[in-house]
């Protein structure tokens, strides 16, 4: 459905919600908590004694993830996060809970100003640089890991800047977490320069995982997942 509305939820034990609508959605809330209320973002609701209780599965399927497949992130150096939207804010709330005191935000200034006084208000300390696309290249900071929110098919220039990773340790991790295109090509050109590649099936396994487990359906493997995953991306449409 194109927009949120109470109606639409009639029915279903759970819903999943694009973060975009959050704007609109956060303030009608009665309840939130504590991750929604910090972050002002939503993506799913959940039907628990006869309400709806929403929920931002996103910040932990993140922070799964990042622990188990980047056990040796380096949290000593600065992080970066590309894009202005919901995703980025999730994103840089999960490297700051992790111990990254430093963190880019790169995009457009007038878009990140609000990211920014939201994060800066939920993560005390930790400091928040707004960083604008075209000044990448000239970042000479050794950062472990960037995630990137941002759809680079549309976005080319973006992507030859970042493509650069002169602002990448030696062996930092590079996330995406946009599950289409298929042809991912900031983890190609990743891998390329030798740099530790995070697929963003990974993230969409995670979420699938909890979402799950929230609704106590019958144990469903790893395995499973995975392959249900892999078969829905060769057919997407």
């Amino acid at each position: 459905m194109p927009q949120f509305s109470w109606e639409a939820l009639q029915g279903a034990a759970a819903v999943k919600v694009a973060p975009v609508l959050s704007k609109d959605i956060v303030p009608q809330l009665k309840i939130l908590p504590t991750q929604v209320r910090a972050l002002q973002c939503v993506d799913s609701f959940f039907s628990e004694d006869g309400s709806w209780y929403p929920r931002l599965v996103l910040q932990e399927a993140l922070r799964n993830v990042l622990i188990k497949e980047a056990r040796d992130l380096d949290i000593r150096v600065p992080a970066f996060v590309v894009g202005h939207n919901e995703e980025a804010r999730v994103a840089s709330a999960v490297l700051a809970e992790m111990g990254i005191s430093e963190i880019y935000l790169v995009g457009e200034i007038a878009s990140l100003r609000q990211q920014q006084d939201i994060l800066s208000r939920s993560q005390l300390g930790i400091r928040f640089h707004i960083l604008p696309p075209q000044d990448l290249t000239l970042q000479a900071v050794s950062s472990g890991i960037v995630i990137n929110t941002v759809d680079l098919s549309q976005d080319r220039e973006l992507l030859v800047d970042l493509s650069y990773f002169n602002f990448m340790k030696a062996d930092g991790y590079v996330l995406d977490l946009n599950l289409l295109p298929l042809e991912n090509l900031l983890l190609e050109e990743a891998q390329k320069a030798e740099l530790r590649v995070l697929s963003p099936v990974l993230i969409a396994e995670e979420v699938t995982r909890l979402w799950l487990k929230r609704l106590s359906t019958e144990p469903v493997s790893d395995e499973e997942i995975h392959e249900t995953w892999q078969v829905f991306l060769q057919n997407p449409g």
